[in-house]
């Protein structure tokens, strides 16, 4: 009987860390972003191994982390040429109004595309998540009397 019952626990236990472990969050810090599971933040490569199976929330994901890396791309450097020639002018010298314009419009683009990349990001894990309580591990135990006395079962 004590078998029984160590393995019917067991069962249990496995049951709920098999769902609870496939559940992705997003957290969003100031200086680092990234997806989690169960605890351990994931990279690029295990986040699209985790999503392989969803092909929807593995293509937000895709495309989200493309404009974000390319947000960032665009805004970096413009954000430094905008600082430059803010600088220059700050610092009494004359300042190009070209670069300042390209740099203040290049970082706003940078901007958008990074944050709205982030989001669809936000998009796919909260698409990824449903998709996975769909299809969680469920069971089903059921206690009876059988011929021999009381009976335990356990569907997955």
């Amino acid at each position: 009987m004590k078998k029984v019952f160590f393995l019917f626990l067991t069962s249990i236990a496995l049951c709920i860390s098999i769902s609870a472990q496939s559940e992705l969050t997003y957290k969003s810090e100031v200086f680092q972003s990234g997806i989690f599971q169960g605890g351990t933040k994931l990279n690029a490569s295990q986040v699209r191994e985790v999503m392989s199976g969803n092909d929807e929330a593995l293509g937000q994901y895709n495309s989200g982390r493309t404009l974000f890396v390319l947000g960032q791309v665009i805004s970096y450097p413009c954000a430094a040429m905008l600082g430059w020639d803010l600088g220059t002018r700050a610092g009494g010298g004359e300042g190009n109004g070209t670069l300042l314009a390209v740099g203040a419009v290049g970082t706003v683009v940078g901007l958008i595309m990074g944050f709205s990349g982030e989001k669809r990001v936000k998009n796919s894990v909260l698409l990824y998540n449903s998709k996975a309580s769909n299809n969680s591990v469920s069971y089903r135990v059921n206690f009876g009397f059988t011929q021999t006395g009381v009976g335990l079962s356990m569907c997955f």
